[in-house]
């Protein structure tokens, strides 16, 4: 497979810089590991000092992956193979529904029907519609597609496409949600990349007409949340053969899918389960940065917090279904891959127990961090800074740490809850499927999520207020750490409660290129009128 670019690696300036920062982050978690942990104190103040510096280790995990494959990212975006006419092979079009209006569904259709293809009877259009609608019949022959139901729609989406797979016979299927439509081209785009030996599935980007959440509920200046993960992130993840499969815009082999066992039925996130046991079978997975199809994105916060939790939750029954590390085919570049890409849906309870420690020692006196503070200091803001500095100047137009920080601290109590769920075995099996064209556009705010914000922030008031009272006897220099923590902590719980109180917007989408760097004017930016 050509990649484009010539050079191996990024500027050198860029490689010193992320070489340093990295180098910086090990040595305070060495310093962290040896000289900071509370193993001379209390019982209670051992283990939260422990769970503190477990998840310090996996986040310098996860930046060690993420400088191993950001220095080439260039060297991994695949150029398209040729192809002849006369070889373009049969293809199945998937499009999945299970309640969605058939407004929705004849725009998806339309969009299908119109995807260019040297021989058009070649591509059959198939509408697996999991909620057993039989008055769809008279949609799919007015585009000339064919209608799959079933009785029974065990295993939800996983189960839909199984099902259609048992009654369709192309080498290659296109899959798409119920909204998302392909662009002409769409086809004439991915085919191609199943000339080469072994490919398994060719993945494009998830993009929208109209901003993200956090576009129209913020300001028209904050990132565009998903585009980093699939112009970036997914490309990288080529060097490794770790494509992450998203469930729509893509296209499988179905010898390849064949070989997997079909989609996967142990886990709601069957889309992830499916690419990666694909690739496990020796098949590569392919990720493209051009955007060759387009849906709506959410506005509701209800449902966004719904598909959220849903990807969670799968990906962690992913991970327990099938055991990252165990499962066999697989090298350690992606078990790694996948570890690191799993994991990331514990960023909740990661960001409550941020929120949680410096309020433990202002109320309780709990310890999990002593030592030195200005060697603390130094050594701490020396990798923080320095890490600041390659995520938000060397990535800027794509990547910002804070506003990536203040989309976390949005979700975090709800995420929290549900992953911690799934983590101690509370799982939920039932696929809840994202709300789609009129019921998508009945924007509600959640309630209890502010009430949550409004609490967090109500305690970070109190505990900066209840250590500078202490400070008064035990002095300063041991609250002041704390005392700037929590008013970090209750920075970005103003966003969050921005975000809570506000109502969505009609932004245009931005895409990445027409992104500029996120500065501090850029946040507060967020408090005039009108942003």
């Amino acid at each position: 497979m050509k990649r484009r670019g010539q050079k191996k690696y990024e500027n050198p300036f860029k490689i010193v810089v992320y070489a340093l920062s990295f180098l910086a982050t090990i040595a305070y978690i060495v310093y962290r590991f040896m000289f900071t942990m509370p193993f001379n104190l209390n019982a209670i103040d051992i283990v939260f000092g422990i769970i503190v510096i477990f998840v310090e280790l996996v986040e310098v995990v996860e930046f060690g992956v993420y400088f191993w494959h950001i220095l080439r990212v260039k060297q991994y975006v695949p150029e398209m193979p040729k192809m002849k006419k006369e070889d373009f092979p049969e293809v199945d079009v998937f499009i999945a529904t299970y309640n969605e209006g058939e407004d929705v569904l004849e725009k998806t259709l339309a969009a299908c029907a119109k995807m260019k293809y040297p021989d058009p009877r070649k591509v059959h259009i198939y509408l697996c519609d999991d909620g057993n609608r039989v008055e769809l019949k008279e949609l799919t022959d007015k585009y000339g597609a064919t209608l799959v139901t079933r009785e029974l729609n065990r295993f939800a989406k996983a189960g839909n496409y199984n099902h259609a797979l048992r009654v369709s016979k192309s080498p290659y299927i296109a899959i798409f949600d119920a909204d998302m439509r392909p662009t002409a081209d769409f086809l004439l785009k991915t085919i191609p990349f199943f000339s080469e030996e072994k490919m398994g599935f060719v993945q494009t980007p998830q993009s929208f007409k109209n901003p993200d959440i956090f576009q129209a509920k913020l300001s028209r200046e904050t990132p565009f949340e998903q585009d980093y993960f699939y112009h970036y992130i997914q490309i990288a993840r080529n060097r490794t053969n770790s494509v992450i499969m998203c469930g729509t815009n893509c296209v499988l082999s179905r010898e390849a899918l064949k070989k997997a066992g079909g989609f996967a039925q142990a886990t709601i996130a069957e889309d992830v389960a499916t690419g990666m046991l694909m690739e496990a079978k020796g098949y590569r997975g392919v990720a493209i940065d051009e955007v060759l199809a387009y849906g709506e994105n959410i506005n509701s916060v209800g449902a966004f917090l719904k598909q959220r939790s849903r990807w969670g939750r799968g990906c962690i029954q992913t991970a327990k279904a099938y055991g990252i590390f165990r499962i066999k085919g697989l090298k350690l570049g992606q078990k790694l891959d996948y570890f690191v890409a799993i994991n990331y849906w514990c960023f909740g309870l990661k960001r409550m127990l941020y929120m949680l420690l410096p309020l433990l020692f202002a109320f309780f006196g709990i310890i999990a961090i002593q030592g030195d503070l200005l060697t603390i200091s130094i050594i701490f803001f020396t990798q923080y800074l320095l890490k600041r500095f390659v995520i938000d100047w060397l990535e800027r137009g794509y990547k910002s740490s804070t506003w990536s920080k203040i989309y976390e601290i949005i979700q975090a109590p709800y995420m929290a809850m549900v992953i911690l769920g799934e983590l101690i075995g509370i799982s939920i099996k039932k696929f809840s499927v994202t709300p789609k064209g009129a019921a998508n556009r009945k924007a509600k705010r959640s309630i209890k999520l502010l009430i949550c914000h409004l609490v967090l922030l109500g305690l970070n008031a109190a505990g900066i207020v209840v250590a500078a009272m202490r400070a008064q006897d035990a002095g300063i220099y041991l609250y002041v750490i704390p005392i700037v923590w929590m008013g970090i902590n209750s920075f970005y719980l103003l966003f969050a409660l921005l975000f809570d109180i506000r109502g969505s917007r009609n932004y245009k989408a931005f895409r990445p290129n027409s992104v500029k760097h996120y500065g501090f004017k850029s946040y507060f930016g967020l408090f005039k009128r009108g942003a």
